[in-house]
């Protein structure tokens, strides 16, 4: 058997089956990638250590598939080649997907995004807003669950029916069903390593926040989109879209729970201080997480 086919139906496949991204970040693809990437830039393993800030030696280890990178350690290496880290990850195994038939679930639930804009579809008879809000748990429950095969086939179906419900009606409470509908679409669209569909998808869920006067929604969503810059290393941007998504959540009405908005990946996960070096803007997120 193929070294990479074995690899994708005994460690890949599980974990995307449970649920995990869909990337191939064993130790030793990670460091080839790097060192791929490195000589592409005409850098020397020495060169990207310094800008990357971490030791020489450290690097050389992650290189060889000897030490795997953290996340932080992986953000900063990725700025200092000028690249994206999924680039460094690897991107989803599209041709695995399909064997799979997981593929097949992405396009409609693109399709369901790209209507959000158009009104009421004459052709959708939505069901009534309790039945709607009911099932858009029910969708998050399947995804907590980690069944992300019949979470992405009712997905689209549900926002389909939704944005009908939501533009025919105004009804705050099918907004804001369509606003968890979408950050379901940005969390499976994560775990099977679709980021640009990710992106999206945070775009939506602050559009239909914003319908639904939910605030507490629209921070949720503004820190999703700091902690994904706060993974890539881009502390300054993360912490910036950070303290916007506390603005918002204070703006939530009276007896709305604001605890239920965490602040991600500010502490305690290692995207703070990537490499212990005092980072400037580092020290502010890891401040940044202590206030919160």
């Amino acid at each position: 058997m193929h070294l990479t086919t074995w690899r994708y139906r005994r460690i890949i496949r599980p974990k995307l089956l449970k649920g995990r991204a869909v990337t191939d970040f064993t130790p030793d693809t990670v460091g080839k990638r790097i060192k791929q990437t490195r000589k592409l830039r005409h850098m020397t393993q020495t060169e990207l250590a310094l800008k990357a800030r971490i030791s020489a030696s450290h690097m050389a280890q992650i290189e060889r598939g000897k030490r795997q990178a953290s996340p932080a350690v992986l953000a900063s290496i990725a700025r200092a080649l000028s690249v994206p880290t999924a680039d460094l990850e690897g991107r989803p195994y599209i041709e695995e997907l399909r064997r799979d038939q997981l593929d097949g679930l992405i396009q409609p639930i693109r399709e369901s995004l790209d209507i959000f804009d158009l009104g009421a579809d004459p052709d959708v008879a939505p069901r009534p807003a309790e039945e709607l809000v009911a099932h858009t748990d029910r969708v998050c429950g399947l995804i907590r669950a980690s069944d992300l095969r019949s979470a992405a086939a009712e997905l689209p179906g549900l926002i389909t029916e939704t944005t009908t419900a939501a533009h025919s009606s105004g009804d705050r409470r099918l907004w804001q069903a369509l606003a968890v509908q979408y950050r379901s679409g940005y969390d499976l669209a994560s775990k099977l390593g679709f980021q640009d569909l990710a992106s999206i998808s945070l775009d939506r869920m602050g559009w239909a926040a914003e319908r639904a006067s939910d605030a507490v929604t629209g921070a949720i969503r503004q820190y999703s989109r700091a902690l994904a810059y706060l993974r890539a290393g881009q502390y300054r941007t993360g912490i910036r879209i950070a303290e916007l998504a506390r603005q918002t959540a204070e703006q939530a009405d009276p007896g709305v729970e604001r605890d239920a908005v965490p602040v991600p990946g500010l502490h305690a996960n290692g995207y703070a201080d990537p490499v212990g070096t005092g980072h400037p803007e580092a020290r502010r997120a890891r401040s940044l997480g202590r206030d919160a």
